[in-house]
């Protein structure tokens, strides 16, 4: 991997296409810094979204609080994701084609200071750091750090490989470990503690997709390989972590590895004789504290549990809904949300075994040329609905529903950015 560090003049901050007086962009935004103490907890700020629109390589910052755009960047190229930095700070622009990942300071983070935090609520900037390798795909953040998969490239005879990022390191311009390849993959990897369990592909195989998990352990700035497992994965795409396995989604099943100290080992869980054929779990979504997850399929949605190896149907659906529109996961990692077909919410709560809880109507008239995305605010019970060209506030305390703004442009990705608190999980 390359890692080059920019002018920060790579980000240009421009003003926002959008011209209307509700996107002026503020260049002077003050520097707010409040201290806390162990007895005056901090009240976190609502935070802001970065979006992009289709075919733009600009990403315009939403601040939540002014509700406008406060100010706008230009990557090199057009973002095919965008996702948040592990701890919230910065927005992680994947240029997969261009093989490019970019960053933006969001401006609101949490810096500790022994037995409290401070909170800062600067201006958005430009940021130097970048991350060169051939074709950056999945992102997996873990904690307080987040691994970038490089898929390569078969035609270009470019390897994979794997970085592990963290704001921390991003706000000092380096990577802090990564692993190369011999061949190139359409791969992924959790992080575990000084480990990585990632994909390894077979030189001679056919597919891009891996069918092997390997145990890569951490050596100051790269990984050995330490342990190949056992148990085959073909076609392997998904992975997921709860406090006590990891799990990997395969053609024929799901491969779950149980950690015990730096011991792993894996186990195979084989799909269902229900399950109709051609249908392969190839998602998951959940809770680390819940060892039931949740499978996606083209073909269905599917519990599995890591615990009595058992995958079923998941009946998620209410009374006239057959297909979901958009999903993701609560900011404090305890529900699934749904948008379903019927402009309704489903709130499933991993504390009563994933039953639904909540359901409420978010979309009155639904249009069937129009994408949905869900995204979660980590600092308060708040998610953002995309639909079309226009961002919706949800409000879960209250079932409300607001309009944000409307981009005639319209979005291609959106994250939340901002400053939270998460509770810590020992595995």
């Amino acid at each position: 991997m390359i890692r080059k560090a920019l002018a920060s003049a790579i980000l240009v901050s421009l003003l926002s296409a959008c011209g209307s007086e509700k996107h002026t962009v503020i260049d002077n935004t003050p520097v707010i810094d409040t201290p806390s103490t162990p007895e005056e907890p901090i009240t976190l700020p609502a935070g802001r979204l970065a979006f992009s629109s289709p075919d733009s390589n600009m990403v315009n910052i939403f601040d939540l609080s002014q509700n406008e755009i406060i100010d706008s960047f230009a990557l090199t190229h057009p973002a095919s994701a965008l996702y948040a930095s592990p701890n919230g700070r910065y927005a992680v622009a994947i240029q997969r084609s261009e093989s490019l990942v970019e960053f933006i300071d969001g401006g609101i983070y949490l810096e500790e200071h022994g037995d409290h935090h401070d909170l800062h609520e600067d201006a958005p900037a430009a940021n130097s750091f970048e991350l060169l390798d051939v074709k950056p795909t999945h992102y997996v953040p873990v904690g307080e750090h987040a691994l970038v998969f490089f898929d390569g490239d078969k035609e270009a005879s470019a390897d994979a490989g794997f970085a592990i990022i963290s704001d921390e390191s991003i706000n000092e311009t380096r990577v802090i470990a990564e692993h190369h390849y011999e061949t190139y993959q359409h791969g992924t990897g959790q992080i575990r503690d000084n480990f990585v369990l990632a994909t390894i592909r077979d030189v001679n195989s056919e597919s891009s997709l891996p069918e092997t998990i390997g145990l890569f352990e951490l050596h100051n700035d790269h990984f050995h390989q330490e342990q190949t497992f056992e148990h085959l994965c073909p076609a392997l795409h998904g992975s997921f972590q709860t406090e006590d396995y990891i799990a990997f989604a395969c053609s024929d099943g799901v491969v779950k590895i149980k950690q015990d100290g730096e011991l792993f080992t894996s186990n195979k869980i084989a799909n269902p004789s229900s399950m109709p054929e051609g249908v392969r779990i190839g998602k998951f979504i959940g809770s680390e504290e819940n060892n039931t997850i949740i499978g996606l399929s083209r073909g269905g949605v599917f519990t599995v549990n890591l615990e009595t190896d058992e995958i079923a149907p998941f009946a998620w659906q209410s009374e006239g809904v057959t297909n979901y529109l958009a999903y993701s996961v609560s900011g404090d990692n305890e529900a699934v949300l749904v948008l379903d077909d019927a402009g309704f919410i489903n709130v499933f709560d991993q504390h009563e075994q994933w039953q639904l809880t909540t359901r409420f109507q978010v979309i009155d008239q639904l249009d069937e040329e129009k994408s949905a995305k869900l995204i979660a605010n980590k600092a308060h019970d708040i998610s953002y609905l995309v639909y079309g060209n226009t961002v919706y506030q949800i409000n879960f305390e209250n079932q409300s529903v607001n309009e944000l703004i409307t981009v005639e442009q319209g979005i291609a990705n959106l994250t939340w950015l901002g400053a939270f608190e998460e509770e810590a999980h020992e595995h």
